[in-house]
């Protein structure tokens, strides 16, 4: 959306076709677009889009694509418009927009990060000026198939079965799928009644800018590198320790893993968070004694007794609110969105023992949080010898959640919420509550957040969260039976 002043619009309308220019340009349209651009008068419409459908599946680009909206966007998933192209790709046309030249490089290396820290494939050849985007009902050339519009839970089967007999109609321009796509919720558009353009021309002055136009922050590092970093190794044997806490090789508690594969790690937290160039493409790091850890593929990325930091995802950076002197344990793996719980110094030891030495065992680490009252999830460590076992009985579905004397930090917020509002949470608290309250079945669950919202409760968001959290942790729903939608 190119934001003309009246004597450029006066310009363009006296052209015949836009091609009669003379210089360096061949239509008066190119010629304006990069005027525009210059003074950062243009809006581009936020887009996702992932060429890797037939390799990875739906499933799995909807994660991503719900991940970058939700958590790095910071825009609901279920506003935005889900399309098939027509052959390789699924496009997301999110309802927001990005102003200027220094917000449309900042998106693309907004969307880079995210594939780096959630080993996602997104396109990001798509964040640049002037790149053309398929209108729905276009079909594709390689396919014959057109572009149409799909539900995030659709399959394979569906998704082939809309485009292959839906008769989608293509609208006449890019300003009727913008329309559709914003003007469809009332909180991003303003009554505008002082106008008397017509479309498309009415366009922009409908749009709220307050609620459409993002404001992402810049790619800069906000974390310091604390001046204790150092290239050699310190001479003095009293700096060591310190050292090593910053300088050491970092524990991962992502790496290498596959399947159901799980890291467990026991520290005591010694310093704020802090980056380094050279490590991870300068993810967040916190300098930590390891009682003990193992890595998701065993003896690789072990630690005991050691003083080294801990790398965090974007996912555990983002909850990561712990301080020098804390003792936490991290349950990580390949969804890199870890369970992290603040124990006590006598917990953080039982665990750290279980990882380390000849017995070394994740799942009796596991197996004593369990017992200790922390919800570790029900995923596999896939090492082989490890105890089996499952200590106490499983959740009764039907059972209704109640908190009493909160262990973790799930029930620290349901407690919250029960107390002084569910308002009072986070939209990824909320999340972190429905992980636990689902642990009793799905009615429940829906009974529970229905009773907090009251008035204000949203099936159809309900629905969408609730599955979220089955289809990121299947192995520790697998009781939970999801109602067909009426």
């Amino acid at each position: 959306m190119y934001i003309l002043t009246r004597d450029q619009y006066e310009r363009q309308d006296g052209f015949e076709s836009g091609y009669e220019v003379a210089g360096d340009y061949t239509s008066i349209a190119t010629e304006l677009q990069d005027e525009c651009e210059a003074d950062n008068r243009v809006l581009y419409p936020v887009h996702i889009e992932s060429d890797v459908y037939h390799e990875e599946g739906p499933a799995t680009l909807i994660n991503w694509f719900r991940k970058f909206t939700e958590d790095y966007l910071d825009v609901p998933f279920h506003t935005c418009k889900l399309f098939f192209s027509g052959n390789r790709s699924i496009h997301v046309h999110v309802p927001r927009l990005v102003s200027g030249e220094d917000q449309r490089k900042q998106l693309k290396e907004l969307a880079e990060r995210f594939c780096t820290e959630e080993e996602a494939e997104l396109d990001c050849g798509l964040y640049y000026a002037k790149r053309m985007f398929r209108l729905p009902g276009v079909e594709h050339s390689k396919r014959t198939l057109p572009k149409v519009k799909i539900q995030p839970e659709w399959d394979h089967e569906r998704i082939v079965r809309e485009a292959s007999t839906t008769a989608s109609e293509t609208p006449e321009s890019y300003e009727a799928v913008l329309r559709r796509v914003f003007a469809t919720q009332p909180s991003l558009t303003i009554d505008a009644p002082q106008t008397s353009l017509d479309p498309p021309h009415d366009l922009f002055r409908v749009f709220d800018s307050d609620e459409t136009v993002l404001e992402l922050e810049t790619g800069e590092q906000s974390i310091e590198t604390p001046l204790i970093e150092q290239q050699e190794y310190p001479e003095n044997q009293a700096e060591v320790i310190r050292w090593c806490q910053y300088n050491a090789k970092e524990f991962s508690p992502y790496a290498l893993a596959k399947g159901n594969s799980r890291s467990v790690a026991a520290l005591k937290v010694k310093g704020g968070a802090f980056t380094r160039d050279n490590v991870r493409n300068g993810a967040t790091l916190v300098p930590a004694y390891f009682y003990g850890a193992r890595g998701c593929a065993g003896e690789k990325f072990t630690k005991e007794d050691e003083h080294a930091p801990l790398q965090l995802s974007g996912h555990d950076s983002e909850k990561w609110d712990y301080e020098a002197g804390d003792d936490v344990v991290i349950i990580g793996g390949q969804s890199r969105n870890s369970r992290i719980f603040r124990v006590e110094s006598r917990q953080a030891t039982v665990v750290g023992h279980a990882l380390t030495g000849d017995d070394a065992s994740r799942q009796a680490a596991l197996d004593f949080l369990e017992d200790e009252g922390y919800e570790v999830g029900e995923a596999g460590t896939s090492e082989k010898g490890e105890l089996s076992k499952t200590v106490g009985p499983r959740k009764r579905a039907g059972h209704s959640p109640s908190v009493q004397v909160p262990h973790t930090e799930a029930a620290v917020l349901q407690q919250q919420a029960e107390q002084d509002g569910i308002e009072t949470l986070s939209h990824m608290e909320r999340w972190r509550v429905a992980c636990r309250v689902l642990n009793w079945g799905w009615e429940p669950a829906w009974e529970w957040f229905e009773n907090q919202f009251e008035g204000n409760f949203d099936s159809d968001i309900t629905r969408e969260q609730f599955q979220s959290v089955i289809k990121t942790y299947p192995d520790d729903y697998d009781h939970v039976e999801v109602p067909s939608k009426t």
